[in-house]
C-alpha cells in the first residue's frame, strides 16, 4: 500500500488495445443501422441501432489485460461489486457523482449518447450482458455475481416500478421472469455458469458477500491481484455497508436527467430513493405463492439443475 491508502496492485498496468479494424467496422455498421431507422422506423430497426450503436462505444472503448468486469443479471450486488473493487483498487475517495465516472457502464453511456468515462487502471466495469457476447474472448478478469432467483424475481420488479416504464402487477412481472427470452435469469446465469469459451471469471454468491464479507472480498481480491491490508480491509467493510450506501444512494441511481430530450428513453425514474432498497435474503420466497414457488422450481430444473453453486437457490 503506498501512502495515501491505495492498495498495491500484484500486476503493473497493462496497455489498453482499441482495434482500428473493430472501430472502422463499428462504425461503418452503425451509420448504416441509423440510416435504416430514419428509412423504416419500428422497434425492430431500434433495438438494432442501439446495438450497433453499443458495439460502435464499446470498440471506441477498447480493452485491457487488467479490466476487472463486473458481470451480472439486475438486481443480483452489481452496484455493490463495482463499489468494492473501487474501494480496492483506489483511495476510496467519495468525490464523484455518479458511479459511473468512476466504473463505466458502456451500454449505459451508448443509450445516453455520451462518451463512457475513461478511468484509471484497472478499470472497473459495469455489464449485463448474455455470455455470447463475450464468447469470442475479452481481455481482462470477470467477476459473475449470482443471487437467488426469486430474491432477484422480487428486486428486478420493484426497480421496473421505480426506475423503467413498466406499470403492470406482481403477477406480469412474475411470467415475464420465468418465460421472458430477451434477458432471462435462468438462461442468463446458466450460460455464465457454463462458460463454454473458458473466460477467466470469479463466482461470488451474493448470499456469501451477506454471509461472511471479509474472507468473500479476500477471494476476489486474490484473483484479481489485489493486495489488501486490514487498513483497506476496514475501508472497505464501512464504504460498503448498506447504511453507507444507503447515504450515498443519488450517487448509484439511474436519473431522468441523465436521459433529457429522449423521449423513449427506457428509465423512467419515479422513485429515486428506493434504488438500494433493502438488500435481504430470502425476501423472494416469501413473496411468491405456492404456484409460484412450484413453476419457478420447475423452470429452475429445466436450466439450472446439476450446478452446485445455485442448487439451493431451488
Amino acid at each position: 500500500m503506498i501512502a495515501d491508502g491505495t492498495p498495491r496492485l500484484a500486476a503493473c498496468k497493462a496497455q489498453l488495445i482499441r482495434s482500428p479494424w473493430a472501430k472502422a467496422n463499428s462504425l461503418a455498421l452503425h451509420a448504416c443501422a441509423r440510416l435504416l431507422h430514419r428509412l423504416f422506423p419500428s422497434p425492430a430497426t431500434t433495438a438494432w441501432e442501439i446495438e450497433l450503436r453499443y458495439r460502435r462505444y464499446l470498440a471506441d472503448f477498447g480493452e485491457s489485460d487488467d479490466d476487472i468486469v463486473v458481470s451480472t443479471y439486475s438486481k443480483s450486488g452489481t452496484t455493490w461489486m463495482q463499489m468494492i473493487l473501487y474501494q480496492l483498487t483506489t483511495a476510496g475517495e467519495m468525490g464523484f457523482d455518479h458511479i459511473f465516472d468512476i466504473s463505466p457502464w458502456v451500454y449505459y453511456s451508448a443509450l445516453r449518447e455520451v462518451p463512457p468515462a475513461q478511468t484509471p487502471q484497472p478499470r472497473i466495469l459495469k455489464s449485463h450482458d448474455a455470455y455470447s457476447r463475450f464468447a469470442g474472448g475479452r481481455r481482462g478478469r470477470f467477476v459473475f455475481v449470482v443471487r437467488d432467483g426469486r430474491d432477484v424475481c422480487l428486486s428486478q420488479f420493484h426497480h421496473r416500478r421505480d426506475f423503467k416504464r413498466f406499470d403492470g402487477n406482481f403477477e406480469q412481472h412474475f411470467d415475464e421472469f420465468l418465460h421472458g427470452t430477451e434477458y432471462n435469469w435462468f438462461e442468463h446465469v446458466r450460460s455464465w455458469l457454463e462458460n463454454s469459451a473458458g473466460l477467466p471469471i470469479t463466482y461470488v454468491r451474493y448470499e456469501d458477500l451477506k454471509r461472511d464479507f471479509p474472507a468473500t472480498v479476500r477471494r476476489v481480491a486474490a484473483d484479481c491481484g489485489i493486495d489488501v491490508t486490514e487498513t483497506i480491509m476496514a475501508r472497505v467493510v464501512e464504504r460498503c455497508s448498506f447504511e453507507f450506501m444507503k447515504l450515498h444512494e443519488a450517487r448509484f441511481a439511474p436519473r431522468n436527467e441523465h436521459f433529457t430530450g429522449q423521449t423513449d428513453a427506457p428509465y423512467l425514474v419515479r422513485n429515486p430513493g428506493r434504488f438500494i432498497r433493502h438488500g435481504k435474503v430470502g425476501e423472494g420466497i416469501a413473496a411468491l405463492g405456492g404456484d409460484q414457488l412450484a413453476a419457478y422450481r420447475e423452470r429452475f430444473d429445466h436450466s439450472l439443475a446439476g450446478f452446485p453453486l445455485v442448487m439451493d437457490y431451488r
